[in-house]
């Protein structure tokens, strides 16, 4: 533990994780916890904090404290602004928010804002430390990051140029718990394959149909050609495949996509973009720790 240099937290809107950082952002502990900002009763995230690191703040009292996610939103302990695209480690670095916490340096990790052809701005928090983490400086690269709000992120040389967001996890949730098409699904019905694949395939078709198509997850359970237990995994690739065809329709030549998300959600991405002829690759696991390291090396908060 002596060699702890950094105490990073990845905080989200429903779950924390804690790391305890090495030399080159080696994780030398690790702990999650529930306790994401929405959850965290009275807005008392210092004592959030506290009961998640507590003996390492005593223990490593001269370590810095790196937060990114959530937890610098508008709702979160401390907001930190939006640092304008592109935006490198450095970038994101300068424009850290200081985190008043008694004798120790503390910062949280500006989100990224941008805006489309249209001059629609968008947003993200937490996804911008994971493609620091996850990508290197050199080179063309899309990070897809699935989700609640999907983000596709277009990056050279180290700096998110642009992105755009997808509710697709949000929208899943929605049709499949408040509307007439969750009525004849089995919610907890394990992974489907072959439906999974032929939703894809039907989003992949005709993008701009979607609102039509949708309603496919309820005529082919009402004429016995999907069964309840296939219908959420046919209506999780239908939206999947249309969030693919109408993003790749606007993406830029890039030398790899990279998919970053959890194990089972990267896993039907992967099998969703073959299908549409992209190659893709899963990018490393907890690359939100190493992010959090480069960031904070960037700043030159690791003397």
């Amino acid at each position: 533990m002596s060699a702890a240099r950094l105490i990073g937290l990845d905080w989200g809107t429903s779950s924390l994780r804690a790391y305890f950082l090495g030399a080159e952002g080696s994780i030398l502990e690790q702990r999650d916890s529930p306790l994401g900002i929405m959850r965290v009763q009275n807005g008392d995230f210092a004592g959030a904090f506290a009961q998640t690191c507590g003996d390492w703040l005593r223990t490593h009292p001269q370590a810095p404290v790196l937060l990114a996610g959530m937890i610098g939103s508008k709702q979160g302990w401390t907001e930190a602004p939006y640092c304008a695209c592109p935006a490198d480690a450095a970038a994101i670095a300068a424009a850290l928010a200081p985190l008043p916490l008694s004798g120790r340096s503390a910062h949280i990790v500006p989100g990224l804002s941008c805006a489309n052809a249209a001059g629609v701005p968008d947003v993200m928090r937490g996804e911008e430390t994971q493609i620091i983490g996850a990508l290197s400086a050199a080179g063309s690269h899309l990070a897809v990051l699935p989700g609640t709000h999907s983000k596709w992120a277009w990056v050279e040389q180290g700096a998110v140029v642009r992105f755009a967001s997808y509710m697709t996890g949000e929208i899943y949730a929605a049709l499949s718990g408040h509307t007439i098409l969750g009525r004849m699904m089995q919610a907890d019905a394990p992974h489907d394959p072959a439906a999974f694949v032929r939703g894809v395939r039907y989003g992949l078709e005709a993008p701009q149909e979607l609102m039509s198509r949708v309603f496919s997850a309820r005529t082919l359970g009402l004429f016995g050609q999907l069964s309840e237990a296939a219908l959420p995994s046919y209506l999780s690739g239908l939206l999947i495949g249309s969030e693919i065809a109408g993003a790749a329709g606007a993406t830029p030549h890039a030398d790899a996509i990279t998919i970053l998300g959890n194990a089972a959600l990267t896993q039907r991405y992967v099998e969703a973009f073959a299908i549409a002829g992209m190659a893709t690759a899963a990018g490393p696991a907890d690359c939100a720790a190493l992010g959090l390291w480069r960031i904070a090396k960037s700043a030159g908060l690791l003397a």
